[in-house]
């Protein structure tokens, strides 16, 4: 399936060839000036913090934001209020692939002074949305994590997979804290490989379906992105690596549909949700809900320098699978989480300055 979308000019929607309503994403294409522009700005950040997750940048990167290009700060602005995209995309960022170096082999390894600049435009970029934040249990609590295939995880169900295709989900499902977007900022993808994106089909569902998809009746266990086998710094005893253990072990009932049912939000993930115990007519509307997505499921290719915000309480996500490469040239792309709340998971960080939830409770 093709998605449709909307473009924008100056922060102004135009409407899609032919009419009818906006697609499943919004659009803004920066010129070369502009581009040169975001990437300058990231790059004096690059030299006055010791990091794109530094307190002080974070801390300072929501002013800051506002020197980028005024196009630029209009189209997210306004899209941050829409609630029909699926994902908000910022095309033509400036990526010299000769300078960016060759894609690493592990995250741990992927803070690389070619791809410095760019985790500090992807926080500009997000602090325009909301505030960003991390997990202490996901690549060792940093704030800008990098997706990459690596070697041993090819077949698994984290995003450092390749072979295995990376199953839709709202990122963090299980988590009231989860994020409202989830920012990725394309580095290289010579393959083309997809992301895969779709919204809540409530026009394939019949009115009992949506009814039982609002009560709280189905366990949606946290990903192996937060397992200790993952992560490096941290040891499986800590505090937060045993609030995930209790979340995998016995998962709260909650509702897969919250808000307000002519625009609900949705929290679900294809590997991750089951039906409460004993609950036959839950487990039938999850498996009808599936199929659903499944057929709904559309392809977006992020090529260099494309960055995408996807509306995480409106839209699911995945990836495509593709055979890894392992010669410094495989995808590679920056991501982040952004919240319109942050002050809503102060139970889970360790001050009220931390960006980083679990650290230290």
């Amino acid at each position: 399936m093709t998605a449709s979308r909307t473009t924008h000019d100056g922060g102004r929607a135009a409407p899609p060839a032919g009419g009818g309503p906006p697609g499943p994403y919004a659009e803004l294409t920066l010129s070369a000036q502009e581009a040169a522009g975001a990437l300058a700005l990231a790059g004096a950040c690059a030299r006055d913090y010791p990091g794109s997750d530094a307190a002080a940048f974070l801390a300072d990167a929501p002013v800051i934001a506002h020197e980028l290009p005024r196009r630029v700060r209009t189209f997210l602005d306004r899209a941050r209020l829409d609630e029909r995209p699926h994902v908000l995309l910022l095309r033509g960022n400036s990526v010299d692939d000769e300078l960016l170096g060759p894609t690493p082999e592990h995250w741990r390894s992927a803070r690389t002074r070619g791809s410095r600049p760019f985790g500090f435009l992807l926080v500009l970029y997000a602090s325009l949305l909301g505030d960003v934040f991390g997990w202490a249990t996901q690549q060792d609590g940093r704030v800008v994590t990098d997706v990459l295939p690596t070697r041993g995880s090819e077949d698994s169900l984290v995003s450092s997979s390749s072979r295995q295709e990376l199953g839709w989900h709202t990122e963090d499902a299980f988590s009231p804290y989860r994020a409202d977007y989830v920012g990725l900022l394309s580095l290289r993808n010579p393959d083309g490989v997809a992301t895969t994106l779709a919204g809540t089909p409530l026009d394939a569902l019949d009115e009992r379906t949506i009814d039982v998809l609002f009560q709280e009746r189905f366990l949606i266990r946290p990903d192996h992105s937060h397992l200790p086998a993952n992560n490096s710094a941290q040891r499986p005893d800590d505090g937060e690596f045993e609030e995930i253990a209790r979340a995998v072990r016995a998962p709260v009932p909650v509702p897969i549909l919250t808000g307000h049912r002519a625009a609900p939000q949705l929290r679900v993930d294809s590997d991750f949700s089951a039906p409460a115990a004993g609950d036959e007519e839950a487990a039938r509307v999850l498996r009808l809900l599936r199929e659903r997505v499944d057929a709904a499921l559309y392809d977006l290719v992020l090529g260099p320098g494309d960055a995408a915000f996807i509306d995480n309480r409106r839209a699911v996500h995945g990836r495509r699978s593709f055979q890894p490469r392992y010669d410094g040239r495989d995808r590679w792309l920056k991501r982040i989480n952004v919240t319109s709340d942050l002050r809503r998971s102060r139970v889970v960080r360790a001050s009220a300055e931390s960006r980083v939830l679990g650290a230290g409770r």
